[in-house]
């Protein structure tokens, strides 16, 4: 077979990532995985998908967009919410704007803090969630972002009438050795390494926004 090609974006904040963006063209890097779980596509079938991002969270949701668009016969509305902090944080322009140009599926921004130039919404992602083409009563939506934004998301979700079973979030924390031994992502009962990120929001509300965990 000849080599795949994996692709990740990633930001330079810690002492793995700013060893990755160090790198050079050539350099070997070691991958191990896939850990964990799934954005759950399969559920998707026949209803509309929601797709809310904050700030990077617009990374891991990006191969669920290919996927959807590449079967887009599959699914009802498809809408993605997105929200950054200004126009400069904003992840794939190019492509959202692609997206955005498509007659078959809803593409909404918001900023923070806008900059002279921009003609957009200002404001939390939730704000645009009233609006947002799709019917509550038959939607997956999926969540990455922030913990506190992911929390007023759902609440607003479920304000329209979304199920808790039909949310997935992806959580963060610290992981370490990615098969559930060392207990540095601990989550309640379940391990983010393991168990997680993504996460069926009925399952984890004992413990989802609580710091400790």
């Amino acid at each position: 077979h000849p080599p795949q090609t994996l692709v990740h974006t990633t930001r330079a904040v810690g002492p793995v990532t700013r060893a990755i963006d160090a790198l050079k063209r050539g350099d070997t890097l070691g991958v191990r995985g896939p850990f964990g779980s799934h954005w759950p596509v399969e559920c998707c079938t026949g209803k509309d998908v929601v797709l809310i991002a904050g700030g990077i969270g617009l990374a891991p949701l990006r191969p669920v967009i290919y996927h959807l668009l590449a079967q887009r016969e599959q699914y009802g509305n498809i809408v993605l919410l997105y929200g950054t902090r200004t126009p400069a944080d904003m992840l794939y322009q190019r492509q959202l704007a692609q997206w955005r140009g498509r007659f078959d599926m809803t593409v909404d921004i918001t900023v923070d803090r806008a900059s002279d130039d921009w003609r957009g919404h200002v404001g939390v992602v939730t704000k645009l969630i009233p609006n947002a083409p799709f019917d509550p009563l038959d939607t997956v939506a999926m969540i990455c972002g922030p913990e506190v934004m992911m929390r007023f998301t759902i609440m607003e979700l479920m304000n329209r009438g979304l199920a808790a079973d039909h949310i997935f979030v992806s959580m963060e924390r610290n992981m370490k050795c990615a098969i559930g031994l060392c207990g540095h992502c601990q989550f309640g009962p379940s391990f983010i390494c393991k168990d997680g990120p993504v996460m069926r929001y009925d399952r984890i509300v004992p413990w989802f926004g609580i710091r400790e965990f």
